[in-house]
């Protein structure tokens, strides 16, 4: 392993190059930005030369046009002409000047008769509607020399009737002139182009007129883009191979000729190159002299950073309270500050809930190992226990997710205050608190979960309501035998279940029953999962009978479970089990539709038309959907709502009253019947009672089964009775078991019974035959 001054070395080193390779490159970015400013500068040249030469051509078109303005030219007489064009003096760069009629014919200053007839002017002013033309640089055959020319025309009108032109031949010499007398580095030259793609001058004698461009730029739609634009800057690459840069300016006035300054690129910028390897060089030569400082700082380091990175390994592997040495009196005790400084502000941002303040779950797991490491040798038991706040679903969904934060933030609070220093809490999941508590024995650490336990018990008072949580907290305790914390948070979330299960709002320690409970709930869950898939669930049907004339009128479905493990489990611990689960709306969707059919099937046989009586979950009921799911059930079986009776318990119809209400509106106006199921064993308020639309009270077995003993039992009966009577309803006494019972209904005025003296549930198969016995 490296010492530490080398690796300090090395740092510094890998920090020295990094800021200065940043400086070199930033500043050589900033050095290649001066580039426009050179392109600007050749674009410059190229501008101004092209305006020389726009101004040359001009000049000479006004002279042209003034001489053919002349009377001595308008009256077209050939001698008069020849002596006045002789005359006139236009200067050395003029080679000579002709005229011409409208049919061609002509002489120049030199005596020599011309046929113009097929030349380029000729053809644009005489033939074509322009009024004067420059032409391109061309061999003459009538010049004695060999040297390109330029002639610039001019119409001669009379009465606005053209009658001949006015021709003026010029050399390009002036033209190589203008491109010759350019500096343009060492390497650089200026040249013009037409919009033809030819070479009108260059300063290379062997570069002729009309040489196409592509000599020079080989890429056609370089060329193109010269001959489109009328000024601008490219880059291009020669025949050779060469980088050039090329700055272009259109001669206005010109036939399409275009001025450009070519120069090679490293040429251009040679310069700003210059200073850019000046300035790395001195970069280096810095950087040298820096990692040398560097070197000799790192000795003096060595020891104090030591200590601090053993600071930053314990940081780096959880322990969120350790601290470095702030008396350092240098940089190093700074950094010492602000390392804790910013460790403190890691602790809150990191590992804090943002909701309730608390340590997260992930810094309560980091934290939780020094915790105990600190209490080695105190003599004591150490716990974790996780509080769940029940039904704090509800708190969000009646008052807000806000409301239900701040009353989580205060329960947090509160669960602070009640930890020791040695002690932790922080967030778990959800609405879930997780605690590491540490106690002298297990008396004392029960005595601290009760308290804990009535603590979160206590009213919270919050935008003028009052919060009473009720909480399940489920306690593990620590030992050497437990393999892993992960193993006792997961007997802390058993226990914490076992609580839920038992109905909330309470505590409980973790043992092995629980263990065993729970894996006993985990097959069963599996078990209830698979039932409707493995077609184990079926139906069995109980007689309602009319008291006076003994005959069955309806018949209620009740659930079966053909499992070989579990099919002696009582059916009412199974359906509270799969309401628990969220099984219930398939399972009771699944009975609603079997029942229907079953009892449609009945009739369709001619067995009576009978109603028949289902049961619904208070989970069913309270789904949106579940309206329409009793009009799929009849829809599929075809069966006419008013054989339909759907029992719903007085408890469940007392939760929820509005909602309740409206649901059952629904499913009375789709002709479905309504019963209130264990009628008297709840606390049902009458104000709201009476507005339901029921059909039928059931009065509940447990006062059946009493009635001839107990005189309380019979009173309530008698109660329940008469107020149906009064309200306009049916009344069906459940667990009717003789006939003593039956007979004293009948005289109370009971109009339906229920119960093992009619029948016991029977399979659809018995029962059918029961009622094909039937008169």
């Amino acid at each position: 392993m490296k010492s530490i001054k080398s690796q300090i070395l090395i740092y510094l080193v890998l920090v020295a190059v990094l800021i200065f390779s940043s400086l070199a490159y930033f500043s050589t970015k900033q050095l290649e930005k001066l580039n426009p400013y050179v392109e600007a500068q050749y674009l410059e040249i190229a501008t101004a030369r092209s305006d020389q030469i726009s101004k040359e051509l001009s000049g000479a078109l006004e002279q042209v046009k003034m001489l053919s303005q002349s009377n001595v030219v308008q009256d077209m007489n050939k001698d008069e002409i020849m002596d006045f064009l002789i005359s006139v003096n236009l200067g050395d760069k003029y080679r000579n000047m002709s005229f011409s009629d409208i049919e061609g014919k002509g002489m120049n200053t030199k005596g020599v008769e011309l046929d113009i007839s097929e030349q380029e002017q000729f053809k644009e002013i005489i033939l074509g509607d322009k009024d004067y033309w420059i032409s391109d640089p061309f061999i003459s055959p009538y010049a004695e020399e060999n040297i390109p020319i330029i002639t610039v025309s001019h119409v001669v009108k009379r009465d606005g009737i053209k009658i001949g032109l006015i021709n003026a031949v010029f050399s390009t010499a002036f033209l190589d002139e203008v491109v010759g007398g350019i500096d343009v580095g060492k390497s650089g030259f200026s040249w013009i182009l037409d919009d033809n793609g030819n070479i009108v001058a260059h300063p290379s004698r062997d570069i002729s007129i009309h040489t196409k461009a592509t000599h020079l730029i080989p890429n056609q739609e370089d060329i193109d883009k010269v001959i489109k634009d009328e000024k601008g800057t490219m880059i291009y690459t020669c025949p050779e191979g060469h980088k050039f840069m090329a700055s272009f300016s259109n001669i206005k006035g010109s036939p399409g000729w275009t001025f450009i300054v070519s120069i090679p690129y490293e040429e251009a910028f040679s310069e700003i190159s210059t200073i850019i390897a000046f300035f790395k060089r001195m970069t280096l030569i810095y950087f040298i002299i820096v990692a040398f400082i560097l070197y000799l700082y790192a000795r003096t380091l060595s020891k104090p950073i030591e200590n601090l990175k053993k600071v930053f390994e314990r940081a780096a592997n959880g322990d969120l309270n350790v601290k470095a040495d702030e008396k350092i009196n240098n940089e190093l005790g700074e950094a010492g500050k602000s390392f804790n400084a910013m460790l403190s502000h890691i602790k809150n941002l990191t590992y804090r809930d943002p909701v309730t303040g608390l340590y997260n779950f992930n810094s309560f797991m980091l934290e939780l190992p020094y915790k105990m490491e600190g209490l080695i040798g105190e003599y004591g038991i150490a716990s974790i226990s996780i509080i769940s706040i029940d039904d704090f679903k509800r708190i969000n969904s009646i008052s807000g997710y806000q409301t239900g934060n701040k009353v989580l933030e205060t329960l947090s609070k509160r669960i602070l205050n009640f930890k020791m220093p040695s002690e932790m809490v922080a967030r778990y999941f959800g609405d879930e608190i997780i605690v590491f508590l540490w106690e002298a024995d297990y008396e004392s650490l029960e005595n601290r979960i009760i308290k804990l336990w009535q603590l979160c018990g206590l009213p919270i008072d919050m935008n003028q309501h009052r919060f009473r949580l009720k909480t399940s907290i489920g306690t593990s305790i620590m030992s050497m035998e437990k393999g892993s914390y992960d193993e006792v948070i997961h007997e802390a979330t058993m226990a914490k279940l076992k609580v839920k299960n038992s109905g909330g709002n309470g505590y409980e320690f973790y043992n092995e029953a629980i263990s065993r409970m729970i894996k006993e709930e985990e097959e069963l869950d599996d078990a209830i999962s698979k039932a409707l898939e493995k077609e184990e669930l079926y139906l069995v049907y109980q007689p309602i009978v009319d008291i006076t004339t003994s005959e069955i009128i309806s018949n209620e479905a009740l659930l079966r479970w053909d499992n070989e493990s579990y099919g002696r489990l009582p059916i009412p611990v199974v359906i509270e089990f799969a309401e628990r689960k969220g099984y219930i709306e398939d399972i009771g969707f699944w009975i609603l539709k079997e029942a229907c059919r079953q009892n449609k099937s009945w009739q369709d046989e001619g067995l009576g038309l009978t109603a028949i009586s289902v049961n619904i979950s208070v989970h069913q009921l309270e789904k949106p959907d579940f309206v329409d799911k009793v009009k799929i059930a009849l829809e599929l079986s075809n069966l006419a709502p008013e054989y339909l009776e759907l029992e719903i318990t007085e408890t469940t119809a007392m939760e929820n009253v509005n909602e309740k209400l409206a649901t059952m509106l629904k499913l009375k106006r789709l002709g479905v019947k309504i019963s209130i199921d264990d009628f008297g064993t709840g606390y049902s308020s009458l104000s709201y009672f009476t507005k339901f639309p029921i059909d039928t009270l059931k009065i509940d077995k447990s006062f059946v089964r009493d009635m001839l003993e107990d005189s309380n039992a019979m009173t309530i009966i008698d109660t329940i009775i008469n107020m149906a009577k009064a309200m306009d309803v049916a009344i069906t006494a459940e667990g009717v078991e003789t006939l003593e019972h039956m007979e004293k209904l009948k005289i109370m005025g009971c109009d339906k019974i229920q119960g093992y003296y009619i029948s016991k549930p029977q399979k659809a198969s018995v029962l059918e035959q029961m009622l094909k016995k039937l008169p």
